[in-house]
């Protein structure tokens, strides 16, 4: 998640998860590298492989287009999350006078470290920035600074 835009009376949020993108790239490439190579022998796993290798190719881009807006407008007087990745595009919108603060929700697992993601906060209840729980310190900086921009302390 960064802050893409933070003035006065605007402040943007995105988030592009781009790590499993890369991860699943790096994936495919391994596995087309080996069908390749198997290809070339004449074995018959290089189709197995190469099914593979396209698999996690289509997984790939599809997840380069998912991201996430957050747009808090005080000239509008809303909250807008937008959402676009494989379940299509998701758009939220909340009275920004509603919004009472940004915080974090976890979940803690008892084999690995907790995650969290970061949640804009009314009085009936708390809306998700995002749909991913992440294990970096990104949601309390994101939620400190929407804080902050609510109160009035902006850039």
């Amino acid at each position: 998640m960064r802050i893409a835009t933070c003035t006065e009376t605007r402040l943007v949020i995105e988030h592009r998860p781009r790590s499993l993108m890369l991860l699943l790239a790096a994936l495919a490439g391994v596995a087309l590298v080996l069908a390749t190579d198997l290809a070339i022998g004449g074995s018959g796993w290089a189709v197995v492989f190469f099914a593979a290798g396209l698999a996690l190719a289509v997984l790939v881009h599809e997840d380069f287009r998912a991201h996430t807006t957050v747009t808090l407008d005080r000239e509008t007087g809303k909250a807008s999350i937008l959402w676009l990745d494989g379940a299509g595009v998701t758009h939220r919108t909340l009275p920004l006078s509603q919004v009472t603060k940004a915080g974090v929700q976890t979940i803690r697992s008892h084999d690995g470290p907790p995650i969290r993601r970061t949640v804009l906060t009314t009085p009936e209840r708390s809306y998700p920035l995002t749909r991913d729980f992440l294990s970096a310190p990104a949601p309390e900086r994101v939620a400190h600074r929407i804080n902050d921009w609510l109160s009035g302390k902006s850039a």
